[in-house]
């Protein structure tokens, strides 16, 4: 079992160790213990990915005999010998069958020869990791140039028509995209509804399989299973809809339910659910809702996609009543989306939920319904104080809603729009850039896909029950501790210490802004400080959520486990690990997160504070000379006012104007022509202020327009096919 630090405890029936290494096992072990005393020490120890995906436990392949770990693993938080070698990626079996073939250590040093014999497999799966991946860009194409220029021009269209000064001469406006781009570009951002893929992953007893799906063949894979397969498991990549509710209903009237989670769930409804935390690219999440909020308001444009939107799923006169178009219809008018009985929804109200929410947006409890999509209050994308880390500088942390809901008969389905990174490493920027469906077969990136590929040549042998619970159990434990970088040994910075990083930055700003001739820094670093706030405070609330759904999901284990024994009912492997440790586990490691989260919270408090007293110092100083210059003035505009009338005397009876330029001009004419210049610049100057006026006021009637007519601050655009925008 793991303890506080993740040390592992160790039990080894018939095993006979290698005696030439024997003694460098046990020196190595303890060197390890004594590295990894406090907690503190883990940004700097690297963990083997093998400790977290198997639970902190080490097994053999047949899962009856425990085995330590491999020297490699052992002696993964401290690499030695040639640079570039990293010991933290050796597996077993790779350097050899024995331990002492694995790896030859002498006096601290790494035989080159063997080395050298032996980097020819981590050649080979470097080389594999870099053809999956390719082929994941082949099978899931990014978004064309084409399209990227047309998503481009609606933009500029959209800025022009909010700066309302568009080209003055026709021949100047660009050419307008044509009415098939848009639709493919609608398609892209949001697949046709029986165009969405569906995952299925079946658990033999030694196996796994994977397999894919339409969205309109999803019922097929509901009703009946093959005799060999223990749990079936389909993910539905759908966010909280109408369509969602009917995908769910269709589901549970297959089978009966099975037990319930009545802890984790609400009050009439036992399921299981958490909220997630992933990463997208910025560019692409913009491009979303970018293409929804241009694309929406089409009515051309939507009346073809919303024909096109239901073909392949199953008529009624196929079905009897029963299928998804028509608990879809049934849904539809008892929600209040149509009037009309036999309407399907609109093909945005249900391809709307395939946008993640941010972190600022959404309800502040996980209890959505059908109704309760995204309705965000500004589409633009929000400014993250996480974006200043330059490891997260391309990345939106967005959030989704992960449900799940099973049956006696071993079916477990599971619903979400998550189509984000939940693992971080080095390679994080490329993972973002894979487009659409292809993070659900990076295994590295998603913990969807690593939980679908964990068991594939396992099976159900690495499960203390072998039944639907138990994998439900252990995708939201696996699933509810990510965002981390436990897998790849943290070599990508934990999002604790990007905040840390980012307070000291903040730190640095403050102490340098008293030096800082740029008046608006004090500002921007109070506006950037207080965006941080309030983002820690969101993850400080998430993070105690996600505590509590652990503490709950442990009180409905122990409910199951009494009813198991009740029944007399025994797992089937014992030295697995269990539901209840894997629920503990996550529990600690939530609580330290909450713990991070909680002081970071504290130390923006007090460093805004200290800003906050900072510019208020700053502005007595200000005040204080600044009483000092006008009391200069005073002085200096009353020694003015006592000279003014003596000038002014002066100058008039000083002034000789029947000799300027010989024009014999009196003193009459001189008044003419002065009265004359300061009527026409009075006269220009109210007429600019009047235009100023009532451009402002134009300004301010539009803007209450707009919100009275979209109901956001920027709404959606109607584009004409004609090249126009209508706001």
């Amino acid at each position: 079992m793991p303890d506080e630090r993740g040390s592992v405890e160790f039990n080894t029936p018939n095993y006979n160790p290698d005696p030439a290494v024997d003694q460098l096992e046990h020196a190595a072990r303890n060197w390890r213990h004594r590295h990894s005393s406090t907690e503190s020490s883990v940004s700097g120890a690297r963990t083997h990915p093998s400790l977290v995906s198997r639970g902190m436990r080490h097994r053999s392949s047949a899962g009856s005999q425990y085995r330590p770990p491999s020297i490699s693993e052992t002696l993964s938080e401290e690499p030695i010998g040639l640079a570039g070698i990293d010991l933290v990626s050796a597996r077993d079996g790779r350097y050899g069958s024995g331990a002492s073939s694995q790896i030859r250590i002498a006096r601290g040093k790494i035989d080159t020869q063997h080395v050298l014999q032996n980097f020819a497999p981590v050649a080979a799966e470097f080389m594999q990791k870099e053809e999956e991946r390719e082929a994941r860009m082949i099978k899931h194409k990014p978004l064309p140039p084409r399209l990227k220029s047309v998503l481009d021009r609606l933009r500029s269209e959209q800025k022009q028509s909010w700066l309302g000064s568009p080209l003055p001469w026709p021949s100047a406006q660009p050419a307008a995209p044509e009415f098939d781009d848009l639709k493919r570009l609608a398609k892209t951002h949001f697949p046709c509804r029986s165009d969405v893929k569906v995952f299925i992953t079946d658990f033999k007893e030694y196996s796994a399989h994977l397999q894919e799906c339409r969205l309109s063949e999803i019922t097929k894979y509901m009703t009946t299973k093959p005799a060999d397969v223990q749990v079936r498991w389909i993910h539905a990549p759908l966010g909280v809809g109408p369509l969602h509710s009917t995908i769910e209903d269709l589901f549970l009237h297959q089978g009966e339910a099975g037990r319930p989670f009545e802890n984790l769930g609400r009050y009439g409804w036992p399921y299981a659910k958490i909220e997630v935390l992933s990463f997208i690219d910025r560019k692409r999440f913009q491009d979303m809702r970018d293409v929804y909020r241009f694309l929406c308001a089409n009515t051309k444009l939507t009346e073809e996609l919303n024909e096109e939107c239901w073909i392949g799923f199953e008529p009624s006169w196929k079905t009897n009543g029963k299928g998804v178009l028509d608990d879809l219809r049934w849904r539809t008018t008892h929600l209040g989306l149509a009037n009309d009985w036999d309407s399907l929804p609109d093909y945005w109200t249900v391809s709307n939920s395939d946008i993640p929410w941010q972190i600022a947006e959404g309800l502040h409890a996980p209890d959505y319904g059908p109704l309760d999509g995204l309705y965000p209050t500004l589409w633009q994308s929000d400014k993250q104080a996480l974006h200043k880390h330059r490891f997260f500088g391309s990345a939106q942390m967005v959030r989704d809603l992960f449900r799940c809901f099973h049956r006696v008969d071993g079916f477990l389905l599971t619903q979400s729009p998550m189509r984000g990174v939940n693992f971080l490493d080095k390679n994080f920027k490329r993972h973002l850039e894979e487009p659409g469906d292809a993070i659900f077969d990076n295994d590295v990136a998603s913990a969807i896909a690593f939980v679908r590929k964990q068991f594939e040549d396992s099976g159900t042998q690495k499960w203390h029950r072998a039944n639907v619970e138990w994998l439900l159990i252990h995708l939201l434990t696996e699933i509810g501790m990510t965002p981390h970088g436990d897998r790849q040994g943290y070599n990508a910075p934990t999002l604790e210490g990007a905040y840390q990083a980012i307070l000291q930055q903040f730190r640095r700003r403050r102490d340098e802004h008293f030096n800082s001739r740029n008046r608006d820094e004090p500002a921007e670093l109070i506006k950037d400080m207080i965006t941080c706030k309030d983002e820690l405070r969101r993850m400080t609330v998430m993070s105690k959520r996600r505590e509590r759904v652990f503490e709950n999901l442990g009180k409905d284990i122990s409910n199951l486990e009494a009813e198991d024994i009740k029944n007399s009912i025994a797992p089937e492997h014992e030295r697995e690990i269990s539901a209840a440790e894997k629920t503990q586990f996550a529990l600690r490691r939530t609580q330290r997160e909450t713990e991070a989260y909680e002081s970071l919270f504290e130390d923006i408090c007090k460093s805004l504070t200290e800003v906050y007293d900072l510019r208020s110092i700053q502005q007595r100083q200000s005040g204080i000379i600044t009483d000092g210059q006008n009391h200069a003035l005073v002085l200096i505009t009353l020694v003015q006012l006592v000279f003014v009338p003596f000038a002014t005397l002066c100058s008039y009876w000083g002034m000789n104007v029947s000799d300027i330029r010989a024009t014999g001009m009196n003193q009459h004419g001189f008044w003419r022509i002065c009265a004359s210049a300061v009527l026409a610049i009075g006269v220009c100057s109210a007429i600019a202020v009047v235009l100023r006026l009532v451009s402002q006021a134009r300004h301010s009637l539009g803007k209450e327009e707009t919100r009275e007519r979209e109901g956001v601050l920027t709404g959606p655009v109607n584009l004409r096919l004609d090249g126009g925008v209508v706001v």
